[in-house]
C-alpha cells in the first residue's frame, strides 16, 4: 500500500478519454484520496515507477493499452504488491475480455461512471484504514 503521509489513498486513473479521466479523478479527489492520471502507456510505466498505488482505474479499451495488455505492464512495474484494479468500459466487451475480467476478479463499471457509483466501487476495495491510536494522556496529579 502507498506511504501516503495523511493517511490519504493514492489512486490511478488511466483512460485516453480526457473528460473521462478529468471526471473519475475529480470524484475521487473530493472524496478525500490523492489521484493522479494518465492517458498513455508512457505515463503509466512512469507513474508506476515513481509511486505505489492502493487502486487503478482503467479504461479497459485503450488504443495502445487495453485491459490485458494493462494488468501485464501493471504486475512489471509493480512487482511484489500489484494494486487492486477496477476497469471502466463504454459498452459491450468481446468474450476475451470476459474471460480476463473473470480470471482476474476485476470489477469493471460502465461509462459514464456516476461520481456516486465510482466512489462506491472503490470503497468497497479500499475500505477506510484505521485510526491512527490515540496517546494516552499523563494526568499529573
Amino acid at each position: 500500500m502507498s506511504a501516503e503521509p495523511s493517511g490519504r489513498r493514492r489512486i490511478l486513473v488511466v483512460d485516453d478519454d480526457e473528460r473521462e479521466r478529468v471526471a473519475a479523478a475529480r470524484a475521487l479527489g473530493e472524496a478525500g484520496h490523492t489521484v493522479d492520471t494518465a492517458a498513455s502507456k508512457a505515463e503509466v510505466v512512469a507513474l508506476l515507477a515513481k509511486h505505489d498505488y492502493d487502486l487503478v482505474l482503467s479504461d479497459l479499451k485503450m488504443p495502445e493499452l487495453n485491459g490485458p495488455a494493462f494488468y501485464q505492464v501493471l504486475k512489471e512495474c509493480c512487482r511484489g504488491t500489484t494494486p487492486r484494479v477496477i476497469f471502466s468500459i463504454e459498452r459491450g466487451y468481446t468474450p476475451e475480455y470476459a474471460n480476463f475480467l473473470m480470471r482476474l476478479a476485476a470489477p469493471v463499471l460502465m461509462k459514464p461512471v456516476p461520481a456516486a457509483d465510482l466512489c462506491l466501487a472503490v470503497g468497497r476495495l479500499l475500505p477506510p484504514r484505521p485510526a491512527p491510536p490515540q496517546a494516552a494522556s499523563t494526568l499529573a496529579s
